[in-house]
């Protein structure tokens, strides 16, 4: 089962929208949601991981179109993109 979460900070005002990270019953081959950050929009997204587009490091971001790059190591432990403090997660159920 995948999970939905929000993120927020607490030292600013940036929060993220509800977003569904992991993977279904379906398996990580068909959907598998990782957390992504777009430098230029300072926004963090999901982007699916399954996907057979060649180099996930050409990706691009759904607002803005600029490349975006991976957010590697543990999901607790994101740093805003706005201010660089730690992002506070909110779980908010799962989804398969």
């Amino acid at each position: 089962m995948g999970s939905v979460v929000a993120y927020r900070c607490g030292a600013c005002t940036y929060a993220t929208q509800q977003m569904q990270i992991g993977w279904g019953k379906a398996g990580r081959a068909r959907y598998w949601g990782g957390l992504a950050l777009c430098p230029a929009c300072k926004e963090i997204e999901v982007v699916n991981l399954s996907e057979s587009r060649g180099d996930r490091r050409e990706t691009k971001c759904t607002r803005c179109n600029g490349p975006i790059r991976l957010i590697e190591g543990m999901a607790d432990a994101i740093a805003c993109p706005k201010c660089g403090k730690a992002l506070q997660q909110s779980a908010l159920g799962s989804w398969s």
